[in-house]
């Protein structure tokens, strides 16, 4: 069986090109509108990877506060007295305060006084510009 082509014949090219297809890669103008389109993304989304910065930053610091606030809750200080209610410090730029305030619990009058009394113990970490956790507990200590 014979097959026949019908149509026009295909073309061939020659091995020489025009200079204008030879060159390759992009023209100045091209790569300056792309380097624009990528400043304006740029622009437009450098806030908010500052912000995002910013977060992580503040989240490592609310981390070591809770961390050390948590050791305070687990080792507490020594035990609450009324001659020193108030205990204050810093460690690592973190500034720590615990204060131990009496429970005053209405119970009728005894003829000794009691051995021990219980403490709202309220224990604080701060860091930054007004940025704190804060833990409340109850211990006991010595009256007066």
């Amino acid at each position: 069986m014979k097959s026949e082509s019908i149509g026009s014949q295909a073309v061939l090219w020659s091995g020489s090109k025009s200079s204008r297809a030879r060159q390759g890669g992009f023209t100045l103008l091209e790569a300056l509108v792309a380097l624009g389109v990528i400043l304006m993304f740029a622009a437009a989304l450098g806030p908010f990877l500052f912000q995002a910065r910013r977060i992580i930053s503040n989240a490592d610091e609310r981390l070591a506060a809770q961390n050390l606030l948590r050791s305070f809750v687990a080792n507490p200080m020594p035990r609450p007295s009324w001659e020193n209610p108030v205990r204050e410090g810093e460690t690592d730029q973190l500034r720590w305060r615990i204060v131990a305030e009496p429970m005053i619990i209405g119970s009728p009058p005894q003829a000794d006084p009691p051995k021990w009394t219980a403490f709202r113990v309220t224990m604080s970490v701060s860091w930054g510009l007004g940025q704190s956790v804060t833990a409340e507990t109850v211990q006991l200590g010595r009256p007066k």
